[in-house]
């Protein structure tokens, strides 16, 4: 059973991932305050993101260094927006490897399959992180950048 809550909980953390897909429109040459790259980069991650919105963790991995990537590049108006989303994907990634899993074994285990030897106790400092998803400062962390992301760039963040 903890392995299901915290299948739920990397879910929960690809759709708040989800939030950093676009629509695939990058402002036009107008509207973009924040930088051409940076809006083009978030809409260029709409793919990966709605994968795992959508429960696919076998895109967990590329949606973590996706993230990274787009959190080097924000905005100084959002650095402490994504520094508060960057830092706890940091922390769910390193929840991973001390659980002694890989990004594979996850996919694995969202298809059924559970690693020989997994030590499901090992899980829970992978629970304990996942929670830090569901604080008040991480959403406002989200909505903020969201907000930004429609207004500088016309691009409408969300799950999809």
């Amino acid at each position: 059973m903890k392995i299901v809550s915290t299948l739920a909980g990397v879910l929960l953390l690809g759709s708040s991932l989800a939030a950093c897909g676009g629509d695939g429109s990058d402002g036009g040459d107008g509207g973009d305050r924040t930088g051409g790259s940076y809006c083009q980069d978030i809409a260029a991650a709409k793919p990966v993101f709605e994968d795992l919105s959508q429960g696919n963790l076998a895109q967990l991995e590329k949606g973590f260094a996706t993230f990274h990537e787009l959190a080097d590049k924000a905005p100084a108006d959002l650095e402490n927006a994504w520094k508060i989303l960057d830092d706890a994907a940091t922390s769910v990634e390193e929840a991973i490897q001390g659980a002694g899993l890989t990004f594979s074994d996850l996919a694995g285990i969202q298809d059924g399959q559970v690693p020989a030897g997994l030590d499901v106790t090992k899980l829970t400092g992978l629970a304990a992180d996942l929670q830090d998803l569901n604080s008040s400062e991480f959403s406002d962390a989200r909505a903020k950048i969201a907000d930004q992301a429609k207004d500088a760039c016309d691009v409408e963040l969300g799950a999809s």
